[in-house]
């Protein structure tokens, strides 16, 4: 429940305290004073948007703080907010700096206005003067009948698997969009990856092959001046005979030591020498003229040069790994087709499910529904509308919605012999407002919210209508906090408590103060609120028979 707020430099609230109670509690005074000034204020600390107009004093920061406590039996949804470490009090604090800059705190934490938006509907509801219109949506009847039938849990884990469906529906699209751009592509794709694979690529292969030709190519050239050469080297008076002949000279001197420097590079001539020959020799042995022979490595040579332009790359290592890279993309294209395969098995799975979920969720409210009827019914009768019908219609359809396979809607009518129609076809603001109040008192209990908020709830009613509308907040008030803010004295004296707000302009600047009345103080407020003031001795009699009638 609500335990305390305290406001600070909040519009025409420059400080404000207040202590709240169990049981109901009436908020009157003058048009203006502050009323709806404190709910507003309340609506900011718990996520509302933030306006650094609503600076009282620009210069100076605005705080609005709100404790709440006995909330244990909301324990088990309270734990699913991390930022909470404790169940058993909460503090809520929100500041509006002077630049306009907000901050939120949840038990001295920082928070955002998310969490505080996601957290508060568990703590407080607010009913504001034309909140009564809610009830014209569809999405909120039928939430307002769940909470009735308590499925309110089964329909959230319901909507948890839905949302899930949806997003594998979504999952399949983006797959089927990839499959629909991969065929556009994927004979180009296939071709590509073909033409490299039977190329039968092999690393390093395009430089040997380019060597390889040039050999190929001009063997006989080779053959012919690398036998030249040798016969030049190893002939009778060739190299290798005239370095010996040198050697020869040379051999008898060689103990002078300059000469046998000269001698030793000689025989490392001959030496050198020698191993060329060797080395040609080899040339000659493994070359030969072959014109088949070039043609294949011709043609091959050409195939490569041809995948290298096409590809605009360099070496054949590039072309290796682009031929690797459209493999992986044509696999791709295949697991594609199985992914949404795949997709289409979960997404029937949990459409079945669906289905059954939905099913028995439409079954509870078919045949719950129809015992709300008779207790709005009786409630309407009390608020002066005699002849008021209520039905409740469930339609069944054959698609599954985010709320399973119904669509609801609340048929009504307030005159004699007029058959019920969808609400925002028949009803008044009058009529909605009271309707609305007789569903929430109704379902109050089964919500198990721990402090409901009234804001001229009773606009527009008054005498005896009033009276009974006070009863059904007064026994509302019974099982949750409830605090009402009234113009109307039948509704105020049902109360448990009662404040008055009233404007103190003994200062510089007009501030909103709030006063606790007592027994005698309150039957003079109910005696102004029916008369004026001064009241009449009548007012004060009557209010004292409405306080009394009370109890």
């Amino acid at each position: 429940m609500l335990a305390h707020l305290y406001i600070k430099n909040y519009a025409i609230i420059d400080s404000l305290d207040v202590d709240w109670v169990t049981g109901m509690t009436a908020i009157t005074g003058e048009t203006g004073a502050g009323k709806s000034i404190m709910i507003g204020a309340l609506q900011f600390v718990l996520g509302a948007r933030a306006d650094s107009k609503i600076l009282r004093n620009p210069d100076e920061k605005c705080i609005v703080e709100v404790k709440f406590n006995h909330i244990e039996y909301k324990k088990s949804e309270l734990e699913n907010f991390e930022f909470l470490d404790q169940y058993e009090e909460i503090i809520i604090r929100r500041e509006i700096l002077p630049n306009g800059r907000s901050r939120s705190f949840i038990n001295d934490s920082p928070v955002t206005v998310t969490e505080l938006n996601e957290l508060s509907p568990l703590l407080i509801s607010i009913h504001q003067q034309f909140d009564h219109l809610d009830i014209l949506d569809e999405k909120f009847q039928l939430e307002m009948l769940d909470i009735y039938i308590g499925q309110v849990k089964q329909t959230k884990e319901y909507q948890s698997l839905y949302r899930n469906y949806k997003k594998l529906i979504q999952e399949k699209k983006l797959l089927e969009e990839d499959q629909r751009k991969s065929n556009e592509e994927k004979d180009y794709v296939e071709f590509q990856l073909s033409e490299l694979v039977q190329s039968n690529l092999i690393a390093q292969e395009y430089q040997n092959l380019e060597e390889n030709l040039a050999i190929a190519v001009r063997a006989e050239e080779i053959i012919k001046n690398i036998t030249a050469a040798t016969e030049l080297v190893d002939n009778d008076n060739g190299i290798l005979d005239q370095f010996q002949e040198i050697n020869n000279l040379l051999k008898g001197l060689n103990v002078i030591p300059a000469i046998e420097e000269i001698y030793l590079r000689f025989q490392g001539m001959k030496t050198e020498c020698k191993d060329i020959l060797s080395n040609l020799q080899k040339i000659v042995d493994k070359t030969e003229f072959d014109p088949e022979k070039i043609n294949t490595l011709q043609s091959r040579f050409d195939l490569l040069t041809r995948l290298l332009k096409k590809h605009r790359v360099q070496s054949d290592l590039e072309l290796i790994a682009i031929r690797d890279t459209l493999s992986t993309k044509v696999k791709g294209f295949s697991n594609l087709d199985q992914q949404i395969k795949n997709k289409e098995n979960e997404i029937v799975d949990l459409q079945n499910e669906l289905y059954n979920l939905a099913n028995i969720l439409s079954n509870k409210r078919s045949e719950q529904s129809i015992n709300l009827e008779p207790h709005v019914v009786r409630l309407l009768k009390l608020l002066g509308m005699e002849f008021a019908q209520f039905r409740i219609l469930v339609n069944k359809q054959a698609d599954i919605n985010e709320n399973g396979v119904d669509r609801i809607e609340f048929l009504f009518s307030a005159n004699k012999g007029s058959e019920p129609k969808p609400i925002k076809n028949q009803a008044s603001g009058g009529e909605l407002s009271r309707l609305n109040l007789v569903l929430k008192s109704l379902i109050s209990n089964k919500a198990k919210l721990p402090t409901m908020i009234f804001d001229e709830i009773d606009t527009g009613v008054s005498g005896q209508i009033a009276l009974q509308m006070g009863n059904i907040l007064r026994d509302m008030s019974k099982e949750l906090q409830l605090i009402t803010i009234t113009h109307s004295p039948q509704v105020a004296s049902r109360a448990s408590h009662h404040y008055y707000v009233f404007k103190d302009s003994s200062s510089k600047i007009t501030n909103t103060r709030f006063k606790k009345l007592e027994k005698q103080e309150r039957m003079i407020e109910l005696a102004k609120m029916l008369s004026g003031d001064p009241p009449s001795e009548s007012a004060i009699q009557n209010a004292n028979e409405l306080i009394t009638s009370a109890n």
